[in-house]
């Protein structure tokens, strides 16, 4: 199998490189590495189990079948092969060859025993290397921070891309919603504060063009689309459309995958959720330079930025309780994509500032926090509940916060 090319690899995880690196370096066979990756899949479907649903046993029928995470395992080798981390060497074609590769070891190069090593002693430095090497592979990741706002010379500090929904649409048909999506992207564009922009004929032509070239695949399978489906393939148009407008040609799957690699490496974050009109968001968390070896990576971590998201918290949570009719908890996520947006931080970063806060670690906040773990509707696929270890180690799963002026609160108790 060739292992040329500078596109995104199909890598769900990042944290995949690590593993099949360490793995290569310690001596383990492809079948061997391929039993690591899904223990990783196991352990990250684990951590992110909040209603009690992970099924160890899935996981370990994936173990043993031979045939199970082929794809990832291939995928994950060839990268760190255009990396120059591992000697080439013939991969499977398909899961069905796999058993004739079963046994086979690999080679780290020099450079790759040495990210291994770094990796292994000191994780956030041998991730800031890998964040480097990345850069130098793939002209689409630079291409991408770049468009969201991460490196130098960016247009603007973030990329916003309108979205829709079929309930604001004048007409329920796809047809006309089509022409309704195109003039609110050509109408939001005209603002000119998208980090990007284009004539309503450009905008139309693409997300046209696009929407008819999936109509005719599930025709030629004799399928429908749903108004689901519909929207989604609207979505795929505009936001490949957006991303191409600022700079940066790439596919929808790789920019669902380096939008989960970036907010992996603390470089990006992205949300639905952010106040204001209907639109995926994305925006820089750091600054970035340079590439390969000479890669500068600047985060927006740490005590100052976490004060400063608690002292935006309050007025997040004012905004955000009267477009709620007043409701007394509002969901975490929802908040938290607010305060982020505004601060231009990570999920990471605001989640720690709650969990510092909660400890009292900083002092004169001027409001108090109250989390419960009851819901207030369905927790979107795209955002996560606030979960917090107890004394003991066990995980707290939050789903709702309300946030209290401190003197009221202090008031309220003294009665």
């Amino acid at each position: 199998m060739s292992v040329g090319g500078a596109g995104i690899p199909r890598l769900q995880d990042l944290a995949y490189v690590e593993v099949a690196a360490l793995g290569v370096a310690n001596g383990l066979t492809f079948e061997e590495i391929r039993c690591a990756l899904v223990t990783q899949a196991a352990t990250v479907s684990r951590e992110s189990d909040t209603d009690g649903s992970f099924d160890e046993r899935k996981w370990e029928q994936a173990r043993g079948d031979g045939r199970r995470h082929v794809y990832n395992t291939v995928d994950v080798l060839k990268e760190l092969m255009r990396l120059g981390w591992v000697e080439r060497h013939i991969l499977p074609s398909t899961p069905r060859s796999a058993y004739a590769h079963a046994d086979v070891s690999f080679t780290l190069t020099k450079e790759g025993e040495e990210w291994a090593e770094l990796v292994g002693r000191e994780r956030r430095a041998g991730y800031n290397a890998l964040t480097g090497a990345l850069l130098e592979a793939h002209p689409q990741f630079a291409g991408y921070l770049k468009a969201v706002g991460a490196r130098p010379g960016a247009d603007a500090p973030h990329l916003t891309v309108p979205l829709l929904k079929f309930g604001n649409a004048s007409d329920p048909s796809q047809e006309a919603f089509l022409g309704d999506f195109v003039d609110y992207a050509a109408a939001a564009a005209r603002q000119g504060s998208l980090g990007w922009t284009a004539p309503r004929e450009t905008i139309d032509a693409s997300v046209r063009g696009y929407v008819e070239k999936a109509g005719r695949r599930w025709r030629a399978r004799q399928r429908v689309m749903s108004r689901k489906q519909f929207a989604l393939t609207c979505e795929e148009a505009i936001v490949r459309f957006a991303f191409e407008a600022a700079g940066c040609r790439l596919d929808y799957i790789s920019h669902e995958l380096l939008r989960r690699w970036t907010r992996f490496l603390g470089l990006a974050n992205f949300s639905y959720y952010a106040p204001g009109p209907p639109a995926l968001r994305f925006w820089a968390t750091a600054e970035v330079a340079g590439q390969g070896a000479d890669v500068a990576i600047r985060r927006t971590v740490g005590p100052l930025a976490r004060r400063a998201a608690l002292d935006a918290l309050l007025h997040v949570w004012r905004e955000q309780q009267v477009d709620a009719s007043g409701d007394m908890y509002l969901p975490i996520w929802r908040v938290r994509a607010a305060v982020c947006w505004r601060q231009r931080i990570s999920d990471d970063e605001f989640d720690a500032a709650l969990v510092e806060a909660l400890a009292g670690k900083h002092a004169g906040l001027g409001l108090r926090l109250h989390l419960d773990q009851a819901s207030n509707g369905a927790t979107p696929a795209s955002t996560r509940p606030l979960v917090i270890s107890t004394q003991g180690g066990m995980p707290r799963v939050f789903n709702v916060i309300r946030v209290v002026p401190a003197h009221l609160d202090e008031g309220k108790e003294q009665r």
